[in-house]
């Protein structure tokens, strides 16, 4: 489907309706390409990415900050963190910075928090951590005896503006009760957020920006001998190799887009050739027809390998500039050799920019080698 094809004549070879029908068809098809170019940008302008996950190996997870809040007076009596060493389990307690207490004046709640100092990490030989609760005061119908729990990655910081951050802080809340004993488990989690940018539509690798979390999960049972003044957590991980990496990924940009069109193109090539048959060979491109010094050069040669030109003047195609009113007056023998030069001229300008002759010339060798080895 050539677009210049909208300015030039009908072929003498072909009545002028028939002109009239390929602009059309051109004009109808160029108007579905520009619609569908359309489509492509507004699907990149309302792109929503899409997150694909993947698991990375890791030598070792840090224990996640676990909050505790209630309007029960309760405390973290013993933090004890659980290691195998040499085919045995020793027990050390936490370190006195990674638990501390709060009590909001205000509000009248109890504060409780486990933050695990740096050195912490569940690798193959940190087996668990457990923290046990001193609860002191007497649970009764009239007041509230749940303790909540929100756990979150200990490397995460909170962005108040952010409602993913927010979704991030409150997507591990429990509530558990006192004379408990409870199994908390968890999985980390690194999201891979875009960072906004212009250049994220035109496909160019984004920029991320990491928010760590976990994936949890809390199971419970009473304690030995209903101690309704105690409270057991052991701290988990379900695995101490994995982190699952969730990253978003752009589906439409316009570099794909330009795939996409680049498609619907060659389809509605496809069409016109259909219906109206292949366009006539342009063997030659921008580079030889208008590059600074490479048209000059290529016309200049072609002076020379085709000094006679094998097709008459198509600017002015009336019969008497035929090529063979030219020859009237010269003797036959020199006729003869113009039409031959312009046959070879014919020739090679169809080997050289219509049809691939290699096949054939295989063929003829072949012939030829055959018909020496018979002689």
């Amino acid at each position: 489907m050539n677009l210049a094809d909208l300015f030039r004549k009908s072929r003498r070879s072909e009545p002028t309706i028939l002109l009239a029908l390929k602009i059309f068809t051109m004009i109808m098809l160029i108007a579905s390409l520009t619609g569908y170019l359309i489509v492509v940008i507004i699907d990149v302008k309302q792109d929503a990415s899409i997150i694909m996950t993947s698991f990375v190996n890791v030598d070792a997870i840090r224990p996640p900050h676990l909050h505790f809040s209630s309007s029960l007076n309760h405390s973290i009596s013993n933090c004890v963190e659980f290691y195998s060493l040499n085919d045995d389990v020793k027990m050390i307690e936490c370190a006195p910075e990674d638990t501390s207490e709060f009590f909001d004046t205000e509000n009248q709640i109890y504060s409780s928090n486990y933050f695990p100092s740096p050195n912490v990490l569940f690798d193959e030989k940190l087996l668990a951590i457990t923290m046990y609760f001193n609860i002191y005061e007497k649970i009764t119908l009239e007041k509230p005896s749940q303790i909540n729990l929100v756990a979150f990655d200990s490397e995460f910081i909170m962005d108040y503006s952010s409602s993913y951050d927010k979704s991030i802080f409150t997507m591990n809340r429990y509530t558990l009760e006192p004379g408990q004993t409870y199994e908390f488990s968890y999985s980390r989690v690194i999201r891979e957020l875009i960072k906004p940018s212009w250049m994220n539509d035109f496909g160019v690798p984004p920029t991320y920006e990491q928010k760590p979390s976990i994936s949890s999960s809390l199971l419970g049972g009473p304690l030995n001998n209903n101690l309704n003044n105690l409270m057991k957590i052991d701290i988990r991980p379900k695995s101490t190799n994995l982190v699952q990496v969730d990253r978003e990924v752009r589906t439409h940009t316009y570099l794909s887009g330009l795939g996409l069109i680049g498609g619907a193109w060659g389809l509605a090539a496809a069409v016109y050739a259909f219906l109206f048959g292949a366009d006539t060979l342009r063997p030659w491109g921008i580079v030889q027809s208008y590059c600074c010094g490479f048209s000059r050069v290529t016309q200049k040669k072609l002076r020379v390998v085709l000094p006679a030109i094998p097709f008459f003047d198509t600017l002015n195609p009336s019969p008497i500039n035929h090529a063979q009113n030219h020859y009237a007056d010269l003797p036959l023998a020199k006729q003869n050799e113009l039409i031959l030069s312009r046959i070879d001229s014919l020739e090679l300008f169809l080997q050289e920019y219509v049809v691939d002759v290699q096949y054939l010339d295989g063929i003829r060798k072949n012939d030829r080698n055959n018909l020496d080895f018979k002689e």
